[in-house]
């Protein structure tokens, strides 16, 4: 019986292996991507098919599936179900401006139209010669085809272009747009004016931490190489700004956090508005600069709006005096004389305000003092006039009279 279990036992094995190689067959094939086939046909703008198209097809993931059409101008192409296929089609004679593209593709006919090849060359001058660097742009059945720009020398040649009419566009930075209809019917060239100009832009800056927004005035805005001026009561200011071109437009005021915006020029007035806010800060205020010694000094904290800080650490000399009240506000000991700086700090802002500290009867007191005193020593000067101390000039005739009266008497 032992020897039986030992012959079955290899059998068992390659049933096991037979079995796993089906299953995993089988999870291969469901994980396959399904392909479908295209036919796809390659004519002229008449309609008549084209053999020797080379077609390269491309999709997410996939390709390049090359092909090459034949006399009737056809080729089949297996691409992925469902996948949205690109088709480049490059052929001696005839060329197409964009590839073809199919969506979702699936088992079907594709019929892809062509046409003649041709070229152009575009020159672009000013009033003072050719421009270089100026922008060429040609648009066909409303879909851009070229956008570039010209050499040294202010020319452009296009690569191989469909045969046809075309909306042709040269400016450049700083230039007004010229714009043409250009037939391309083989090799043809075109040449192209321009000139310079500008246009007025108008700058609006505000303060949006406050509802609505408020102006500001005195804010600098700077337009690289152009201009940097400051705005008025109204928070404007106008500036000429050269055509056609994208300035990164900076806007600055002391106290403020500067800002940067993206200005776009076409040909026509226009304007930027731009909203800037405050520094982030705290400002310690004292309610006098001279407090007696052993008294506490009211000390208020606010943000950079003018908003109580509540919660802000306050010190003295260095020393923890407590937290500022919900309306900023705490009452602070001043215990020596002389300077005392309070200091007060809130989310790492920080300030300060000194006082000055002065003893009890300091201060105003010995200008009152020495006033007093002066006044006494007037009274002591009157005194020593002869007349005794409390007596005027009718205490003395007073005197006089009661001696006359007492000497009748004796007599």
């Amino acid at each position: 019986m032992a020897r039986a279990h030992a012959r079955m036992a290899p059998v068992l094995f390659s049933l096991f292996v037979v079995s796993a190689s089906f299953v995993g067959g089988v999870g291969a094939s469901t994980t396959q991507t399904e392909t479908v086939t295209l036919t796809v046909t390659v004519v002229d703008q008449g309609g008549n098919p084209l053999s020797d198209a080379r077609l390269s097809a491309t999709w997410d993931g996939g390709g390049p599936v090359n092909r090459t059409t034949a006399g009737n101008g056809k080729a089949f192409i297996d691409v992925a179900e469902g996948a949205d296929v690109t088709i480049r089609i490059d052929h001696p004679h005839y060329v197409r401006n964009h590839p073809y593209v199919v969506e979702n593709a699936s088992e079907g006919d594709v019929r892809i139209r062509v046409a003649q090849k041709g070229k152009a060359t575009v020159s672009v001058a000013d009033a003072n010669g050719a421009v270089d660097n100026a922008i060429v742009r040609m648009f066909h059945d409303g879909k851009p085809v070229v956008n570039a720009r010209t050499s040294g020398d202010g020319t452009f040649t296009t690569d191989n272009i469909e045969q046809g009419n075309y909306t042709l566009i040269t400016f450049k930075e700083g230039y007004l747009r010229n714009r043409t209809t250009l037939t391309v019917d083989g090799q043809v060239s075109q040449s192209m004016t321009v000139e310079q100009d500008s246009v007025l832009v108008s700058f609006s800056v505000t303060d949006d931490h406050f509802d609505p927004p408020r102006p500001v005035t005195g804010a600098n805005v700077t337009v690289p190489d152009i201009a940097d001026v400051t705005t008025q009561g109204t928070g404007g200011v106008t500036v000429s700004v050269p055509v056609n071109d994208a300035y990164d437009v900076t806007i600055t005021k002391p106290g403020y956090e500067s800002v940067t915006r993206r200005l776009s020029v076409r040909e026509s007035e226009t304007s930027l508005n731009a909203s800037i806010q405050r520094q982030s800060a705290i400002d310690v205020r004292a309610d006098s600069d001279r407090v007696v010694v052993g008294e506490p000094v009211r000390v208020t904290v606010v943000d950079e709006y003018g908003n109580p800080v509540s919660g802000a650490s306050v010190s003295v000399g260095g020393s923890s005096a407590g937290e500022t009240d919900e309306n900023g506000v705490l009452r602070v000991p001043v215990e020596s004389a002389g300077n005392v700086t309070i200091s007060a700090e809130s989310d790492g802002r920080e300030d300060a305000v000194t006082v000055e500290g002065v003893q009890a009867g300091g201060g105003a007191t010995p200008t009152a003092t020495a006033t007093a005193t002066g006044t006494q020593t007037d009274a002591a000067t009157e005194t020593d006039s002869g007349v005794g101390p409390g007596f005027g000039v009718a205490g003395a005739l007073v005197a006089l009279l009661l001696g006359a009266v007492a000497a009748r008497r004796r007599a």
